[in-house]
């Protein structure tokens, strides 16, 4: 069951990641940077709201948010410079 649970989190995780090489693009053929802090705060904040749903702390949810951020951002620099 675990494993199952890893391959859906690892699949969902790729898609994101696609979606944000296309929003890398975007920003590159807009020539505007690949960082937007509102933009990155929004989204750790929606990871605090759905840490609430469930029985994930703030903490562990910021830190998701966080890498999952951090990851997407690396790749969009790599796109855009």
């Amino acid at each position: 069951m675990i494993a199952s649970i890893d391959k859906d989190i690892v699949e969902l995780i790729a898609t994101r990641m696609e979606v944000a090489d296309e929003l890398g693009r975007a920003k590159k053929q807009a020539h505007s940077g690949y960082r937007n802090p509102e933009v990155e705060s929004q989204v750790i904040n929606r990871y605090l709201e759905l840490s609430q749903e469930v029985d994930i702390s703030e903490d562990d949810a910021r830190k998701i948010a966080e890498t999952i951020l951090e990851i997407s951002l690396a790749r969009q620099k790599r796109i855009t410079e």
